[in-house]
């Protein structure tokens, strides 16, 4: 395990190196921001959930590409995602790397998802040009607390936590991370051990996954990692992975930062390829 964590390792600082040199660059430029596409595509399909690249480009870039009346719900929910990748780079500046994941930025995090702060609201009133009724506003506040069911018909098919448990093993997850074993852990395996739980514990009725996803990589960037980009051709394993030991969901986490990390070296040595070529 050592040695594959080494390799992740020097993937990472070439890639780390490669943004460096081009930074403030068009190339190091239009890397990320094909690279924050491909995360918010990657991970949104992993909840079925299929974004068009007109959908995406509308939302990430509203001054290349309008968007239509018929695509802001799409536009609006994709705003919310990128506002969560966001909040969870500006938390991994300047943080101490063994910082715990707590339930305050875990909520944080589903709440951004949601919609549920006072920036999306007021943006998503300017799109559709209404404001919500009572009762509108009633359910988006039920929807931000932790489950209180147990959903018959859903995505994920591991065995979940009782509503009446959450808290406390939410609660027990959060401390753990505090605590001197986790933090003797190799970032990847950190990163591993609180989705996996989290995934065990399914707090939310809605954004549980993508939640999970982003505490995971807010550990990574918090080591200097770029963030775990799960594929959507892997999403049966990724499933898969929930209803075993968190060592198969960790080798599922290792591959999907290995191909992103091949992906972007790939991407800047094929264009130093190119300018070589030129020159």
């Amino acid at each position: 395990m050592k040695e594959r964590y080494q390799d992740i390792d020097e993937k990472n600082e070439a890639l780390r190196e490669y943004l460096d040199i081009y930074k403030d660059k068009a190339p190091a430029r239009e890397f990320l921001e094909k690279f924050e596409m491909s995360w918010i595509y990657h991970d949104a399909a992993l909840e079925g959930v299929v974004y068009t690249h007109q959908e995406l480009m509308a939302a990430l870039f509203p001054a290349r590409t309008s968007a239509e009346a018929s695509m802001i719900p799409v536009v609006l929910e994709v705003r919310n995602h990128k506002a969560a990748c966001d909040y969870i780079r500006e938390e991994s500046q300047g943080a101490k790397k063994q910082a715990a994941i707590t339930l305050t930025t875990i909520k944080r995090i589903h709440d951004l998802f949601l919609g549920n702060t006072p920036e999306a609201l007021t943006e998503r009133a300017r799109m559709e040009r209404r404001e919500r009724t009572e009762k509108e506003l009633a359910k988006e506040r039920d929807r931000a607390g932790f489950r209180k069911d147990m959903p018959l018909h859903r995505t994920y098919f591991h065995d979940i936590t009782q509503p009446a448990k959450i808290q406390a093993r939410l609660e027990k997850l959060v401390d753990y991370t505090a605590g001197a074993e986790f933090r003797e852990f190799h970032p990847i395996k950190q990163a591993a051990t609180v989705q996996h739980e989290f995934l065990q514990i399914f707090p939310f009725t809605e954004h549980s996954g993508k939640v999970g996803r982003m505490c995971s990589n807010l550990i990574l960037l918090r080591n200097g990692y770029m963030p775990a980009v799960i594929h959507s051709i892997d999403r049966q394993r990724y499933y898969e992975s929930f209803r075993g030991p968190v060592a198969a969901f960790r080798t599922v986490l290792m591959d999907a930062m290995e191909n992103s990390l091949d992906n972007g070296v790939k991407y800047f040595r094929d264009l130093n390829r190119k300018y070589k070529a030129i020159e």
